[in-house]
């Protein structure tokens, strides 16, 4: 509710009010998207729990982006998009231990045995040194290395320009660069 008269706020004031400081407003975000993020974790989940967890994880999400929410869409279609991707990222990871022994046995067929070790030990790094890299770049490097999305994927994702992934992209490879530099030093 606004303190003003009682009218209830729009999403859009709402948003201005969080991302200007007054986190306690995202308890009304919640409150009006949670049946919807919920419904969409658990039709792909098939389990309260998971959905749950998924849930939680899209509202986290929202929360951590809504300084990038550019108004091209509404509100609730952005929610819709963030929470759908949330809810694939989720069935892509329940699905990997297959996903996994598949590439392990290509691997195996296709690589020596070197450069495989290589291949596991590069990615093992990468995935180490992400935690280090600012948020908006973990993002563009997630999407792009480890979800394997398009530059245009992640811009309509993000809500920014295949320029800025791009530019993100190499910003991230560079800084990760520079930290495998200081690791062999």
């Amino acid at each position: 509710m606004s303190e003003g008269g009682g009218a209830v706020e729009t999403d859009e004031q709402l948003i201005k009010r969080i991302v200007n400081g007054d986190s306690e407003q995202f308890r009304e975000i919640v409150s009006r998207y949670q049946t919807r993020v919920y419904a969409m974790a658990y039709k792909v989940s098939r389990h309260e729990k998971d959905a749950e967890d998924i849930s939680q994880d899209i509202f986290l999400q929202i929360y951590r982006s809504l300084h990038n929410y550019k108004h091209h869409s509404t509100f609730a279609t952005w929610v819709y998009r963030i929470a759908m991707n949330k809810a694939l990222d989720y069935k892509r990871k329940a699905a990997l231990p297959t996903t996994e022994l598949v590439d392990n046995e290509l691997t195996k067929t296709f690589e020596t045995p070197e450069s495989a070790f290589m291949k596991k030990t590069e990615h093992a790094l990468a995935l180490d040194k992400l935690s280090e890299l600012p948020p908006r770049y973990q993002e563009v490097f997630k999407y792009y290395y480890l979800q394997q999305y398009s530059y245009k994927e992640i811009a309509y994702q993000l809500g920014i320009s295949e320029k800025t992934v791009e530019s993100r992209l190499y910003r991230a490879k560079k800084h990760l660069k520079a930290k495998r530099k200081e690791t062999r030093s």
